[in-house]
């Protein structure tokens, strides 16, 4: 039996039109891209994962062939994005599994609905507030890009020019298997952030990371806290391979498991895809279980 085919779709959530890809039939899968990437990402995992589930791989708001509006690029809003198109699907609950500032997104997704997320995969970061906690000479030296990037205005400037320029440094320096992101897969991304208003946008994802740490504070002062299953996964050069990884998340959630990918980057979906499927196939399993 050949995979699932791999349709396009779109959906306006509160005035902002989704676009998203969908494959397969079952109980709902969604896999949320991150930054400098879009659904695309997803690709060399979605069909195998699509042989159980129904898995739905949108563009976040500000992304690749969704809208881009001026406002709501707090993971809040975002969140409710995809809580919105989830609902507009049909579904009442789905599994969600997050790469970088997708998981961002999932990961407050799953703490404002945790009614609505089953259960929680995370690739590739550590939460956005222990980021700030623990900045020294060290992270700040990898995560650079957080702080150029929530600048207003000179972002746009100094990247404008040169876009091609600008994503490639980062599709170079966080991989270790290069020839995962393939000079075609590259060339879609510089291309889909090269439209009017993408790579504002992706900033303005940067520039609301002092609303979404204020949430984050709020969060465990009141001792709010992930109670789905969550699994956390890293590359072995990521950059959160210089953190306590699992130890950090297990001050954020109840249930957590987790493991560092060999031989793997920043970019696990097209690095490590038969790794990451082996991860989620036995995370997902064991929901099907219970």
């Amino acid at each position: 039996m050949g995979q699932p085919t791999v349709t396009t779709g779109v959906t306006q959530v509160d005035g902002v039109r989704l676009h998203y890809l969908r494959a397969g039939s079952g109980p709902l899968l969604v896999l949320l891209h991150g930054w400098p990437q879009t659904s695309d990402c997803w690709r060399p995992v979605l069909p195998d994962l699509a042989a159980d589930h129904t898995v739905v791989a949108p563009d976040l708001r500000g992304y690749g062939l969704s809208d881009k509006p001026s406002t709501g690029y707090d993971k809040r809003r975002m969140a409710a994005d995809m809580a919105g198109l989830v609902e507009a699907l049909g579904f009442e609950t789905t599994a969600v599994v997050g790469h970088d500032r997708g998981a961002r997104v999932g990961h407050r997704w799953a703490l404002d609905r945790p009614d609505q997320v089953e259960r929680l995969a995370v690739l590739d970061i550590v939460p956005t507030r222990e980021m700030f906690r623990r900045l020294d000479a060290s992270l700040a030296s990898g995560y650079w890009h957080w702080l150029f990037q929530m600048q207003p205005d000179l972002p746009e400037r100094l990247v404008g020019h040169d876009i091609r320029g600008y994503l490639e440094y980062f599709f170079e320096r966080w991989t270790y298997n290069r020839h995962g992101l393939t000079p075609e897969a590259v060339d879609g991304y510089v291309r889909a952030f090269s439209r009017p208003g993408a790579m504002r946008a992706s900033f303005d994802d940067y520039r609301a990371m002092e609303q979404d740490v204020a949430l984050d504070d709020i969060d465990a002062a009141e001792g709010r806290r992930l109670t789905m299953p969550v699994l956390a996964l890293w590359g072995s050069v990521g950059l959160p391979s210089r953190l306590p990884t699992l130890e950090i998340w297990r001050a954020y959630a109840d249930d957590v498991t987790g493991a560092e990918i060999p031989e793997c980057g920043h970019f696990i979906p097209e690095e490590q895809p038969e790794a990451l499927l082996g991860h989620l196939w036995s995370f997902l399993a064991d929901e099907a279980s219970r």
